[in-house]
């Protein structure tokens, strides 16, 4: 930029070296501040590049370009430079689709839509910062439990669907229903591994104790094990001649040696054991900075894959999925696939929604109690449920289960075990549900 500098410029007008323009005052000589080409031309393309410079085409029709340009600009630079490509902020989970900000949730994303977060993450996965701790155990050695905790011999009276909704799914998946989850009460933890299965409750037991004890008059006393022969306080002659009776009294304590009380235990303290039911973020959902704007990127997806096919086809030749870009991670973003606890669920695009996954029964004991499963993700119907059992003997061929399509709706399903002579110990229920999601 100039400023004006002909010969009617006024000099010094906005300071030094600052000239401007003036009116002039023809009767008293005083001529106005002339233009020229060159100045006029020099504040045009000054105007002319800030609007075009924004992608905004010239309009002669228009007189607020330039407004609506530094508009733009101010907003894009905001956009673009407050924070960088592929930040990670927080915001409410109540804030569904912040503007230019991507879920971080391990999905993919298009290339064509967003350009410079794949340069920035160098592909098209984003990171998954969905993590939860729900479901995580704790001690604590007071009796003000923190937000978010519940006492884990709780969980029958304070654990519900409505209230913590993610920590019911996955203690239902992995136990059938909320009453069956055993209570800790004054049990030891123990790691589960081998045949010991998450939720086996063990009754308390030590090693046997064992040994004898034998005495002879004329041998003298033996032991074994347990019991142990000490140096001896009686004579040979002592003893009484054979046909003699001789009666004695012999008591194994143990607490004459250690500790004993009504309990088998370590050295122990009590402390108060409890179980995550909320997340520490549940309150917040982390977003990606993709960049500044995006208008309607799902058409822009579709676009640019129709773009794609319509290349392919202009080439002439026999055209392959594998040579568009970006073809399979777009066809595999339609079908979403989640693990809650021991289910598998599948979401196709056309709506359909298949859960699979198995519960484990153990000393069944013909209950005729009809037994709930609630499904870790509910349908919007009633879905189909088909069940078939297994257990580790291979021995659960004598055993039935059925569904009462009557109480079962698209929530849950409601079922029974019966075995006509024998209680097989340890069965798993394999269910398979197929209904819709949409």
């Amino acid at each position: 930029m100039q400023r004006i500098s002909t010969s009617s410029a006024v000099a010094d007008l906005f300071g030094s070296g600052k000239s401007g323009f003036r009116n002039g005052d023809l009767p008293r000589g005083v001529l106005p501040t002339a233009f020229n080409a060159e100045w006029c031309n020099h504040v045009q393309e000054e105007i002319c590049n800030v609007i075009e410079g924004a992608g905004v085409a010239l309009n002669p029709d228009k007189r607020d370009q330039l407004l609506a340009a530094l508009k733009k600009l101010i907003d894009e630079q905001a956009g673009g430079k407050g924070l960088p490509v592929g930040a990670v902020i927080g915001f409410p989970r109540a804030v569904t689709s912040p503007e230019g900000y991507l879920k971080a949730d391990g999905s993919t994303f298009n290339q064509a839509t967003y350009p410079d977060l794949h340069r920035v993450l160098g592909g098209n996965k984003l990171p998954n910062l969905t993590r939860s701790d729900i479901g995580m155990t704790a001690y604590f050695p007071f009796d003000d439990i923190p937000d978010g905790w519940i006492k884990y011999d709780e969980i029958a009276v304070k654990v519900t669907q409505s209230a913590y909704p993610e920590l019911y799914r996955k203690l239902v998946a992995q136990y059938g229903s909320i009453d069956a989850v055993p209570k800790a009460d004054d049990r030891f933890i123990r790691n589960a591994s081998g045949s010991l299965t998450v939720g086996t409750q063990q009754g308390d037991a030590i090693r046997n104790i064992k040994g004898t004890f034998s005495m002879l008059e004329s041998r003298g006393t033996e032991t074994t094990g347990a019991f142990n022969k000490q140096s001896a306080t009686l004579t040979p002659s002592s003893f009484r001649s054979p046909g003699q009776g001789a009666n004695f009294v012999l008591e194994f304590d143990a607490a004459r040696s250690v500790p004993t009380a009504d309990e088998v235990r370590p050295k122990a303290i009590a402390m108060v054991l409890c179980i995550k039911a909320k997340n520490s973020l549940d309150d917040v959902v982390l977003w990606i900075k993709a960049y500044g704007k995006v208008t309607n990127a799902g058409v822009l997806d579709a676009s640019t894959l129709a773009a794609g096919l319509q290349n392919k086809s202009d080439k002439g030749h026999t055209h392959r999925a594998a040579e568009i870009s970006d073809f399979a991670e777009a066809v595999a973003a339609l079908t979403v696939h989640q693990k809650i606890g021991t289910f598998d669920i599948c979401k196709l695009p056309d709506g359909t929604q298949i859960e699979s996954g198995t519960v484990r029964i153990q000393n069944h004991n013909n209950n005729p109690t009809a037994r709930v499963l609630t499904w870790p993700l509910a349908f919007i119907s009633a879905p189909v449920v088909v069940a078939t059992l297994s257990a580790p003997e291979g021995n659960a061929r004598d055993i039935w289960v059925t569904i009462d399509s009557r109480q079962s709706n698209q929530s849950a399903v409601y079922y029974w075990l019966h075995e006509q002579i024998y209680n097989t110990p340890d069965v798993t229920v394999n269910f398979v549900a197929i209904g819709r999601w949409k």
